[in-house]
């Protein structure tokens, strides 16, 4: 009975101490923006029960006879840690307090300034100088950079604030499980509620640093507005005297002294370093077996040295960017009082392009050389820790190498920053350049005009020492299509022309297309010697040309001699009646790789020339336009065949295009199956199949027409059936009802 009431004790006691604590933490919680924040006197308190908690709890160790060295069961921490941890938190609260009250007011402080802003108030007096705003542009550009950063740890504080609550929840639920348990551990309870008490002030505390963060961002926030009203200001009333050049000259001369005075310093350093680290380099050479010191001795001292040549090189770097400041800022000052000319400020933009690109080159190569310096220093660190704490000289030397490296560090984030300034000066000048406002047309049309110069002169090749440019390839190319129009112009005009002196229209067509790639070759040599290509430039091109030809190009060069051969020999001329393939039609075109066929059906056939040398190909005009036609027909068995055969030459000889010499010829043929059969044989002159055919057909109208008025039949084929049977057959005569009845039983 006593136990059961001893374990409803600790249970009262558990509720108590788990709900009125954290109340009251609760309470004295530490408000962000938008919030009630803690007074002073609260976390005083809150820090002094701490402190007395964490006393009591060291006390109550040392009656117990134990430390804080073997408190811990394991690797879980002891109730003076937790308390101790927590003491630590609460002291973090208060500075985090004190951050948000200064980052309030300054919130509060650049709303101030915003209004007053907004109202059209600088504390400068107008006019403004072109150094304020050059400042203000740079503020601009460093709030974009900065939103970036400041974005990424507002994440990361919000992930801190999630991941401390669900610790709290888990906490809390632990906790209710431990004074739910039967029977319940006082010292366990006790223990999770000191660490529930250091999450829930944890997460205090993650909150305020999301608050913090949060202020940040609207401070960012806030000075960008700032900064761009006053740039609007600014912009409105910006000089840029003599006075101010005067100034950046003066300042630039100042830092180029300093830096070749710098230089001078550096020149003797690094003679005493080599000198140094040579003695260093004999001593390790001449023993046999160095030691361990010597060799780190060494190798610092070679750091030290490279140190000191990085340093100059830096030095040697801003020496040589200062010029190139100074023309910046004198550029600048002509186009800002409109002293300059758009040639000018063209072609200041090709060089400061040119100018930026190389510092970026020298950017990148040292952000190399930085992560280089980073790595050596891990290696020395790495090799440090591995070292022996007891050998001081061998750590001394690896701390001195440690701290080169350091400095080489330092110098190059130096270097990078100096690149950068160089890089705004730069951009603040093609800014001025490209952002001038209203441009006449005369500055359009001189800057348009530039432009077209400039790429009409873009080199973009060198042929045996000749440049080849945009402008000569352009120029080429018209003059080749010009060439190619004025070629085929004359080539035409001259087949034209031909015929009118007595040449024939088949060679007046091999003439002009003879003519036509003369011409083009002329001209395309002169493309060439127009844009001073040698032709020795296509000595290898020639060669792989040939290889090409004997290879994969065999049937096109084939077609295209086979071309030249028809124009040559005329086997076939334009214009000439053939049959290739079974196909009649007349030559309209002999072309470098084909001839045109076009036949009475008004089909054009593309016809490989060297098909013509290959196969046999009847030409029917090849002499002379005489062709001779046929006409065959069968008359009926008995017909009079004398008759017969002066009607068919009556009907040739009334036909007006039939020939008269020779005359015509009519031959009897043959003894047919069905007729005695004929031919007629005349002589016509025809260019092309369709009068042919006409003819023949008119000659077959009047052949049946004379047969008609003569009484001669055409027979048509005929078959005599002979039947034999043994006995004879009977034949009656039948209704439609008995022939229904008969084919119906047949099927």
């Amino acid at each position: 009975m006593l136990r059961y009431f001893h374990t409803f004790l600790l249970l009262v006691l558990a509720l108590f101490v788990n709900t009125t604590p954290v109340r009251a933490e609760k309470t004295e919680a530490i408000a962000v923006p938008g919030k009630e924040l803690s007074t002073e006197a609260a976390l005083d308190a809150k820090q002094e029960t701490i402190s007395s908690q964490v006393r009591e709890a060291i006390k109550e160790q040392s009656r117990e006879g134990t430390d804080e060295a073997t408190s811990m069961a394991g690797t879980e921490m002891s109730e003076v840690e937790l308390l101790k941890l927590t003491e630590v938190t609460v002291a973090q609260q208060r500075s985090a307090t004190s951050s948000l009250r200064e980052l309030q007011s300054k919130v509060i402080e650049l709303k101030t300034q915003l209004d007053k802003l907004d109202s059209g108030e600088l504390d400068e007096k107008p006019p403004y100088s072109i150094l304020l705003l050059d400042q203000l542009n740079d503020a601009i550009a460093n709030c974009t950079i900065k939103r970036a950063s400041i974005e990424e740890s507002i994440l990361a504080a919000r992930e801190n604030v999630e991941r401390t609550r669900l610790q709290v929840d888990s906490l809390q639920k632990s906790l209710r499980q431990h004074t739910q348990a039967v029977p319940a551990s006082s010292s366990q309870i006790t223990k999770v509620q000191t660490e529930l008490r250091l999450a829930e002030e944890t997460l205090v505390l993650r909150k305020q640093e999301l608050d913090i963060e949060q202020s940040n961002e609207a401070i960012r926030s806030l000075e960008a507005k700032i900064d761009h009203r006053k740039h609007s200001l600014v912009s409105l009333n910006v000089v840029f005297d003599a006075k101010t050049i005067e100034e950046k000259n003066a300042e630039l001369d100042t830092r180029e002294s300093e830096l070749k005075k710098r230089a001078e310093q550096l020149q003797f350093r690094i003679q005493d370093a080599e000198r140094r680290w040579m003695s260093a380099r004999q001593e390790v050479d001449s023993t046999n077996n160095p030691s361990p010191e010597q060799l780190q001795r060494t190798e610092s001292l070679k750091i030290a040295l490279n140190t000191i040549q990085v340093e100059q090189s830096v030095n040697h770097q801003r020496i040589q960017r200062l010029p190139m400041m100074r023309t910046s800022w004198d550029r600048r000052y002509q186009v800002a009082t409109k002293k300059s000319t758009r040639q000018q400020q063209t072609e200041w933009l090709a060089e400061t392009a040119a100018q930026m690109e190389q510092l970026s080159r020298e950017r990148r190569s040292r952000e190399l050389k930085l992560n280089e310096a980073r790595s050596a220093l891990a290696a020395v660190s790495a090799k440090k820790d591995e070292s022996d704490a007891d050998q001081r000289e061998l750590s001394r030397w690896m701390d001195q190498a440690a701290d080169s490296l350091s400095a080489q560090i330092e110098l190059h984030n130096r270097a990078i920053v100096g690149i950068d300034s160089g890089l705004r000066a730069l951009s603040r000048l093609r800014v001025e350049i490209e952002g001038q406002p209203s441009r006449s047309l005369d500055q359009w049309l001189s800057d348009s005009w530039a432009s077209v110069v400039r790429v009409w002169n873009y080199e973009l090749s060198n042929i045996q020492d000749t440049s080849l440019t945009v402008g000569r390839v352009v120029s080429c190319f018209l003059f080749f299509v010009i060439g190619y129009y004025a070629a085929r112009f004359l080539s035409r005009l001259l087949g034209r022309r031909l015929p009118n002196v007595g040449i024939d229209q088949a060679a007046a067509h091999a003439i002009e297309s003879i003519t036509f790639y003369v011409l083009m070759i002329v001209f395309s040599l002169g493309t060439l010697r127009f844009a001073n290509v040698p032709l020795t430039a296509f000595t290898f091109l020639g060669g792989a040309i040939a290889i090409g030809v004997g290879f994969g190009s065999q049937n096109i060069v084939n077609n295209f001699i086979s071309g030249l051969i028809l124009l040559a020999e005329r086997p076939i001329k334009a214009g000439d009646l053939i049959q290739i393939d079974g196909n009649i039609g007349n030559v309209t075109q002999i072309g470098a790789r084909s001839t045109k066929i076009r036949t009475g059906e008004n089909f054009d056939i593309i016809v490989p020339n060297s098909k013509f040398l290959e196969n046999n190909v009847i030409n029917l005009t090849y002499s002379d336009d005489l062709l001779r036609a046929s006409i065959k027909v069968g008359v009926a068995y008995g017909s009079p065949l004398e008759l017969v055969m002066k009607l068919l030459y009556q009907a040739a000889e009334e036909n007006n295009n039939i020939e008269e010499t020779p005359e015509p010829l009519v031959w009897f043929t043959e003894f047919g199956d069905n007729s005695l059969d004929f031919q007629l044989n005349f002589w016509i002159r025809v260019r092309t199949s369709i009068p042919r055919k006409t003819i023949e057909t008119e000659v077959r109208l009047a052949i049946d027409r004379l047969f008609r008025e003569n009484d001669i039949a055409i027979p048509f084929p005929q078959r005599e059936l002979h039947l034999s049977a043994s006995q004879a057959f009977a034949f009656r005569m039948v209704d439609d009802k008995e022939t229904s009845q008969g084919l119906k039983a047949a099927s």
